[in-house]
């Protein structure tokens, strides 16, 4: 966003970050609308807080060699005389979000639990999600580059649970009942590894990350129930350790069971294919789209056969 010197905003962002000066103001980092970033400045008597929406008015002023917003007032969106549908597009403007109701996925996710037929599998995971159903509803899949949005990883887990489901109908040899509980555990402890909307991993997600962290959960919540030394705790642990393939990127163990692999592969299609879809649909036919950086940052054109 460029910022005018003189005029004046009335806009709404979230705190991405901040750094406190010696100056007599210190300049705060907004994420708003369409990802677009902007600069304020604010008082030492305004504190903020990342991950937080504020709604702030102020003038362009001179800084430096740059123009900022030098704020006047300063508001927590919780704190605004809105309705709470009003709260909600707003928040939904500055976070983004897909256009699909996260109640529907939950809805699909509990469903397919309760279709799991081996009693651990279907306990250890069902403990696992009740215990993040708040955060596993609300939290981005990543602080960027696929899913990056309010929902992001509720929505991924369901169109991977689809896919899995899609390949075991044609491979049926395949255990739908890992298929699933991997599937559904495999990126949930990003609840842990990513700091909500602050645009940042926190200390858990720096030094052990999603991967380790759900091995981990699994284990303790298998010794929780008693099924500790049953072999489909193993079998689940290693799924979601080895989603990721390649240490390279995380994962101790490659693929090493036919449903781990099954898991690996949907994980992968989706984080490919939903933001090429989400970039495509912003450009118009005969473009390319911006680089995608799942796809090795390469733009995709959208030709005339494009649905």
């Amino acid at each position: 966003m460029i910022v005018f010197e003189r005029e004046e905003y009335d806009l709404y962002g979230i705190v991405t970050d901040f750094t406190k000066s010696s100056h007599d103001t210190y300049p705060v980092i907004l994420g708003i609308e369409n990802g677009d970033k902007v600069v304020i400045r604010l008082s030492y008597d305004l504190e903020v807080s990342k991950g937080t929406i504020y709604h702030i008015k102020g003038v362009g002023e001179q800084y430096k060699t740059k123009i900022h917003i030098f704020v006047n007032e300063i508001t927590p969106l919780k704190d605004m005389n809105l309705s709470e549908k009003e709260k909600e597009l707003i928040e939904n403007k500055i976070l983004g979000f897909i256009d699909v109701d996260e109640n529907v996925s939950m809805s699909y996710i509990m469903d397919s639990i309760e279709k799991i037929e081996n009693k651990i599998l279907k306990d250890i995971t069902l403990e696992i999600v009740n215990k993040y159903k708040n955060e596993f509803m609300t939290y981005p899949a990543a602080t960027k580059f696929h899913h990056a949005y309010k929902g992001g990883l509720i929505y991924h887990t369901y169109n991977c649970l689809r896919l899995g489901k899609a390949y075991q109908s044609l491979y049926p040899n395949i255990n739908l009942d890992l298929v699933v509980s991997g599937i559904i555990l495999h990126d949930i402890m990003k609840v842990k590894e990513i700091k909500g909307f602050e645009n940042e991993y926190s200390i858990e997600g720096k030094l052990i990350g999603h991967i380790s962290l759900i091995g981990q959960e699994i284990e303790k919540t298998a010794y929780s129930l008693g099924y500790e030394n049953e072999e489909e705790v193993l079998l689940l642990k290693h799924i979601v350790i080895s989603h990721h393939e390649d240490p390279e990127y995380g994962s101790p163990r490659r693929p090493q069971i036919i449903e781990a692999l099954i898991v690996h592969l949907v994980d992968v299609s989706d984080a490919k294919l939903q933001p090429t879809i989400e970039a495509l649909n912003k450009v118009k036919v005969g473009e390319l789209t911006e680089q995608i950086y799942v796809n090795d940052r390469d733009k995709f054109y959208k030709h005339k056969l494009s649905k």
